[in-house]
């Protein structure tokens, strides 16, 4: 990728970093002559329509926002199959670098920090931007620790086209509130919610939940409540654990009512450290009479100095008394090494003259019996604790430590774990619940999902589930898998595919409405037999059966190639009748000009059907019609 340029105007210089959606390059801005960064979409991203549309205008909203904490959006390009955004080039580290360099951060450098992004999603949210994706990743410092946030629009389009729609969701699942956790409707109390963690994640360098998995992370967003970030860092105020409580509050409602009102309450607080600080610079004594005295810090110089003049008294002790203290210490030193020489002759009694024996391998065994196996070698057993266990029987032993065959003194005990049996559970009823629902359900009691099919059905909306196996309230072990009959709703009218190449895009559009279709990506090139306006491509082939309503993207002509500026001849005729022989005849109209040689027209047709077509050429232009491969006829225009 390096060195190449895209639009004739951004020069890859070279790769700054990769993330889940995108990756991002430094670039020269060849037309105004700076560096900017440019974020490339993935390749997997670029095909979907949907989020394409959706992620372009995202990107615009966000780069009508003007903040010094914000990313500043230059330019939304493409060229090819390449999709990309222009950004400002910050010359810094990204939060979550700088949390797992350090550990935590300090109470002051934190709130500053949470300061500056409250201020970027105050003029966003005002602006009716959501982020959706605040997290460490996504907030760059720079090197006078100024915030910038970044990723606005593309964690918008994320959020609505992938995020929840798929599990490649980790990075953000430990940010995720708990409505977006649920897949619920997702406001600006959601990228509150995701400041709080991130502000107790600088405060005690840990995320409030973890998990093996994006489900599990999201399940505890909506049940657990969070350790108190105090709890992991002492240091902690309570007027800044209240912020990051009440910013990680489960119910929207009960959180800051804005990020105006998250970033006044961290200013306030902010000066009441401040304040206090400067007050623990005072001294705080007793004297003697047991009044309170304030006094300020003095330099141990300056007490010296003050008690020059005073007079001083030196107390002597007798020669005895310190003969005395003499002959304790030594007893003491005395006392002392003969516990310790007892000490290690006990050891060598108690340890090393112990026999060494080969551990017997109990696993599988019930309790009692690798009780009496192990004692036959001089070893006995303990119980490190009792779980549930799909195949291992009540009573017996799933594991041990140290394992069989290993050589032990007979002082060593066997720990190991018994199991519980399988755990018997009754089977969830996730009828009529949503696909997401029932992963959350399903991860909550350590079940799984197992075969999906997928279906149309009249009754039951799209993504919602119609019938599962085993069925509700079956009796299951624990990580048992379910089986899913899966809505795909109601089951679409097929409709065929009009032919609109060579239409006008205003009459095109047009017809593809009238048979019950809609218009998609509308994508413009130039062309070698299309003038400007016209359709030159369309995405699917004339007669295909495609869902009613679907959308069909179409390729528009930008103007007709003609690099030797020859002679156009536009709208040549070609009209002709199919002759007898075979039923269906595949009928070629062939064009051989300064641009080269294309199929101008393709199809199937009966015999004695006539067929028109209109050409348009360049130059020197030669046009011939095959018919099932051999040569009807051929003019040649000048």
């Amino acid at each position: 990728m390096k060195g190449k340029v895209f639009n004739n105007r951004y020069k890859i210089i070279k790769e700054l970093g990769k993330g889940g959606m995108a990756i991002v390059y430094e670039a020269q801005d060849l037309l105004l002559d700076r560096r900017v960064a440019l974020k490339m979409l993935r390749p997997e991203y670029v095909h979907d329509k949907g989020f394409l549309r959706k992620f372009r205008h995202e990107a615009k909203a966000v780069a009508r926002l003007s903040h010094p904490n914000v990313v500043n959006i230059f330019d939304i390009g493409q060229d090819n199959d390449y999709h990309y955004l222009v950004m400002e080039n910050v010359k810094g580290r990204n939060l979550k670098e700088i949390i797992q360099e350090r550990g935590r951060l300090s109470i002051q450098e934190a709130l500053d920090i949470a300061n500056q992004i409250c201020a970027a999603l105050s003029v966003a949210h005002e602006n009716n931007v959501v982020h959706c994706d605040i997290k460490p990743h996504n907030i760059l410092l720079t090197e006078d620790n100024q915030v910038k946030v970044t990723d606005f629009g593309i964690a918008r389009a994320a959020t609505s086209s992938t995020l929840t729609m798929t599990n490649t969701i980790m990075g953000s699942a430990n940010y995720f509130s708990p409505e977006q956790a649920r897949g619920g409707e997702i406001k600006t109390y959601s990228d509150i919610y995701s400041l709080g963690v991130v502000l107790y994640e600088m405060l005690t360098g840990k995320v409030p939940f973890n998990g093996d998995s994006p489900i599990s992370v999201a399940l505890k967003h909506i049940q657990e409540n969070p350790k108190k970030p105090s709890l992991l860092n002492p240091e902690i105020p309570p007027e800044v654990e209240r912020i990051v409580m009440k910013a990680m509050s489960k119910e929207p409602e009960e959180r800051f009512k804005s990020a105006r009102e998250m970033r006044q309450k961290i200013t306030a607080t902010l000066k009441n450290l401040k304040s206090n600080n400067q007050e623990s610079d005072k001294t705080i004594v007793l004297s003697d009479d047991g009044d309170t005295k304030i006094l300020q810090k003095v330099d141990p110089v300056e007490k010296n100095d003050k008690s020059k003049g005073n007079e001083r008294v030196y107390l002597s002790k007798t020669d005895n008394k310190a003969s005395n203290n003499w002959m304790k210490w030594a007893s003491l030193i005395i006392g002392i090494i003969f516990l310790v020489t007892m000490g290690v002759f006990i050891f060598y009694q108690q340890y090393m003259e112990v026999p060494i024996v080969e551990v017997p391998d109990v696993v599988g065994l019930e309790i009692d019996e690798a009780r009496e196996v192990a004692a036959q070698v001089g070893l006995h057993i303990e119980k490190q604790n009792d779980v549930h266990h799909p195949e291992v029987p009540e009573s017996h032993i799933i594991s041990q430590y140290p394992v069989g065959g290993e050589r032990v003194r007979q002082t060593r005990v066997i720990m190991v774990t018994v199991s519980k049996g399988p755990a018997i559970l009754k089977s969830p009823d996730l009828v009529n619940k949503t696909l997401r629902e029932a992963e959350v359900i399903l991860d909550n009691q350590n079940l799984k999902i197992g075969k999906k099919e997928f279906v149309y059905n009249d009754e039951y909306p799209e993504n919602v589930i119609i019938e599962q196996m085993p069925k509700p309230g079956d009796e299951i072990n624990v990580e048992s898998t379910i089986d899913l009959v899966i809505s795909k709703g109601a089951k679409p009218r097929m409709v065929s595919v009009p032919n609109v190449v060579g239409l006008r895009l205003e009459e095109a559009e047009k017809i593809i409405e009238e048979n019950d279709l809609k218009v998609g990506e509308i994508n413009r090139e130039w062309t070698r037999r299309f003038i400007k306006g016209q359709v030159s491509g369309q995405q699917y082939p004339v007669g295909k059966k495609i869902p009613e309503n679907s959308t069909i993207n179409l390729t528009v002509s930008q103007g007709l190639i003609n690099e030797k500026r020859s002679e156009v001849h536009l709208g040549t005729r070609v009209d002709f009748y199919v002759p007898p022989g075979a039923r269906e005849n595949k009928i070629e109209v062939v064009v051989i000009d300064d641009n080269g040689r294309d199929v101008a027209y393709q199809g199937t047709h009966k015999p004695g059907e006539r067929v028109i077509q209109y050409i348009n050429s360049v130059g020197t232009t030669t046009i011939e019609v095959y018919c099932n491969g051999d040569l009807l006829g051929w003019e040649t225009i000048d």
